[in-house]
This record gives C-alpha cells, sequence and structure tokens, in this order.
C-alpha cells in the first residue's frame, strides 16, 4: 500500500458549528410547486410532496363530466403525457402504427383493459390518434424541432422573513437558436374543458413563465386540438 494522502484539518470549533447550526435553523425556507393537476380547484402553487414526482399527477379529476365520444380520466392523461414525452425524446416513432402499440404496451402496464371503443375505457386507437393530431398542430409543429419534453424549473423569492423555492416541472420547453428557453407547453388531456378550467391552467403555466422569465406560454388541450396563449404577468420572479 502507498502513502496515506494528506488529509486537510479541519478548524471548525463547537462555537463555529453551533454559529452555523443557529444560522440554519434561522432561516425559513418553504418549497412550493406549481400544481399540474387537471382541475380548476385548488391553489396554483401548493407545497411540494416528494410522492408528486412519482408519477406526476397529470390526469383527469374525478369528477369530470363525461364525453359522447372519449371516455376521459386520469390513466388516459398519463398515457398521453408520457406518448408525447417519448415521442420528443426519440424513444417512440411519431408514427401510428408504433403509437398505437406502444399505448397498448401502456395500457398493459398499469393493468387496465384494452379498448377498442373509446367510449368504453383506453383505445389505443384514440390515443394514437390524438398524439399525432397534436404533433401536427401548427403552433406545434413549428417549436418541435426544439421542443424538450419534462424541463425541471426553479427560482426563489423573498418574502416576509421566509425564502420561498418555487420547482416546478414543464411538460415541454422550446429553445431559440441561441439556447434559451422561448415557449413553455403545458398539455392538458380533458375531454370537456370549462373557461374556468382553462382560466386555471392558464394560471399554472404564468407561474413557471414568472419562474423562468419566458415570454410565452401554450396550454395545448390535446383533446380538442385547443391552443391557449399565456403571456407573462408585467412583474416576474426572478429565477
Amino acid at each position: 500500500m502507498g502513502p496515506t494522502a494528506p488529509q486537510a484539518l479541519n478548524l471548525q470549533t463547537r462555537d463555529s458549528f453551533a454559529a452555523e447550526a443557529a444560522a440554519i435553523l434561522d432561516k425559513r425556507l418553504a418549497w412550493l410547486t406549481p400544481s399540474r393537476d387537471e382541475s380548476h380547484a385548488g391553489p396554483i402553487l401548493t407545497p411540494e410532496a416528494v410522492e408528486i414526482w412519482a408519477t406526476g399527477d397529470d390526469g383527469q379529476p374525478d369528477d369530470e363530466g363525461p364525453a359522447l365520444s372519449i371516455q376521459g380520466g386520469r390513466e388516459r392523461g398519463l398515457i398521453l403525457h408520457k406518448l408525447l414525452e417519448e415521442v420528443l425524446t426519440g424513444e417512440t416513432d411519431a408514427g401510428e402504427t408504433a403509437l398505437v402499440d406502444r399505448a397498448r404496451a401502456l395500457i398493459l402496464e398499469i393493468g387496465k383493459p384494452v379498448m377498442d371503443n373509446p367510449t368504453q375505457g383506453l383505445s389505443p386507437g384514440e390515443l394514437a390518434d390524438c398524439v399525432v393530431r397534436t404533433l401536427n398542430l401548427p403552433e406545434i409543429a413549428e417549436l418541435r424541432p426544439n421542443l424538450v419534453p419534462e424541463l425541471t424549473v426553479y427560482a426563489t423569492v423573498e418574502g416576509e422573513g421566509v425564502e420561498q423555492a418555487m420547482v416546478g416541472i414543464a411538460d415541454a420547453t422550446s429553445f431559440d437558436s441561441h439556447g434559451k428557453p422561448s415557449v413553455v407547453i403545458d398539455w392538458k388531456s380533458d375531454v370537456q374543458s370549462t373557461a374556468m378550467t382553462i382560466e386555471h391552467y392558464r394560471a399554472q403555466v404564468r407561474a413557471y413563465l414568472d419562474m423562468t422569465g419566458i415570454e410565452r406560454g401554450l396550454v395545448v388541450l390535446v383533446t380538442s386540438g385547443q391552443v391557449v396563449t399565456v403571456n407573462p404577468l408585467p412583474t416576474a420572479v426572478e429565477g
């Protein structure tokens, strides 16, 4: 065995340790995250919980009204988000056949039955069609070459003696030619959306704009193909 490498001296004393510990305890920090649910209820910024990052609660609310042609639900929202993410990362081909196969696999993975009729449950064909239509929307097709899925963003702001650290995950973010983020996109899988629900989604996306300084956001209702533009508030949080 060779000689032991010299170790740096620990100059910390009991008093300096106690002072550092007191400074940490005196620092009040609150972690907040923009809500990613698909309902109009609840606050836009919610306290962060560890379980949020396990699956990302991107599905439909349990009390959403039924649609005539498609049965909505939380599982449908999760699968649509997953398919869009995998297409953008290149894990899944954007062709309809590949999307149908992958949708079927995801349905089986979560233990749900595969249905041919979308009014009765999760239909691989309907899910694939929804993803293809979404990616071909003019607003999305224009941004698609520079879209990055699941981008984590952070920001902090001091107020009333408490430092609020905000963290969120944007469904997709577009970057300009200089590598600067330019558009934040939030996919929403609602079968039916009210004006109140859409306004809640706008506020969610606006929270991301305020955190990042990005000047444009899009709420994309993937089932109907509606695209809602979101602009930041005049005063934004600097991240």
